[in-house]
């Protein structure tokens, strides 16, 4: 079967503005928009609820393994759905001044945000651990074991956080050329992604890193002018690596470790793509762009 986009959520159920993120947790889809809101929806695109989180645009979602969903906005604040299947209660977690662009949930379930003014905070069961003041602004980022990749419009930073240190001693281990967004993938051995994929600094190309700190992070390719038009989206599934942005392209890419090549790709017809999302296996990609309705593309 050839890669199609399978369904399309109605557009009566659309957001108000783009679609921002997606996250795939607990059989569910979890879409947040320019609209402040989060919708809720079953893996077949039945809208379940919509839940008003923000006033403002959602810059970023992340979910961990308890089904809480996290969310940062334009308005400088954090806020968590505890049971956002069974509650629409939102908690404020941290109202500041700063712009929070990213969020990523670790293996532990330890939540860390970062801001425009280059602090990535961790907190641990909705409270602040520890700060890390990385200079420039946070635009994207992962958390794997000891090590933080982050990254703006100007090179991907990997920091590592410092064993038994009690203050949040870090130091840095790599700087390589790029721009946001920045993904774990590759095959996983005891937990850890085997590479890092970050776009290139025009935004149309891609590079694959061996995460490999003996090694020094060395880069394996790097894929110039992957799309024809900046890429917004980076999603990895085992040997699969997906990349999508502002041509409404979704292309899939094989050989990872060697140089990398086009197994498929699809128009979604989204507009500017700003958000992808695996779903329950990795051939089901869900697809949400500045149209803000909600798509499933199947890959075969």
């Amino acid at each position: 079967m050839p890669p199609m986009v399978a369904k399309v959520a109605p557009e009566a159920n659309k957001h108000l503005s783009d679609i921002t993120a997606i996250v795939y947790c607990q059989d569910h889809i979890f879409t947040s928009g320019g609209d402040g809101k989060i919708k809720v929806w079953t893996k077949d695109l039945t809208l379940k609820k919509e839940i008003d989180v923000h006033e403002a645009w959602i810059y970023a979602m992340a979910a961990d393994s308890r089904g809480r969903i996290y969310t940062s906005s334009c308005d400088g604040t954090i806020r968590c759905l505890e049971n956002p299947l069974q509650s629409d209660a939102v908690k404020e977690l941290l109202k500041c001044s700063d712009e929070i662009e990213s969020l990523f949930v670790d293996s532990r379930d330890n939540l860390y945000s970062g801001d425009d003014k280059g602090i990535i905070t961790m907190w641990v069961e909705h409270r602040i651990k520890f700060k890390f003041n990385l200079v420039e602004q946070v635009r994207s980022m992962a958390i794997q074991n000891n090590f933080i990749y982050s990254i703006r419009d100007n090179d991907l930073t990997i920091t590592e956080l410092l064993e038994g240190s009690s203050t949040g001693r870090y130091i840095t281990k790599a700087s390589i050329p790029g721009k946001c967004p920045v993904v774990l993938c590759g095959t996983r051995s005891n937990g850890a992604y085997s590479n890092v994929a970050i776009v290139t600094r025009d935004g149309l190309g891609v590079t694959f890193i061996k995460n490999n700190n003996k090694e020094q992070f060395p880069v394996l390719w790097t894929k110039e002018n992957a799309h024809n038009m900046i890429i917004n989206c980076l999603l990895g599934a085992d040997e699969l690596l997906y990349t999508a942005g502002y041509d409404d392209s979704v292309k899939q890419w094989t050989s990872l470790e060697k140089e990398p090549k086009i197994v498929a790709q699809v128009n979604a017809g989204s507009g500017c793509i700003n958000a992808i999302c695996l779903g329950p296996d990795k051939s089901t990609v869900y697809v949400g762009g500045s149209d803000g309705i909600l798509k499933v593309v199947k890959f075969s």
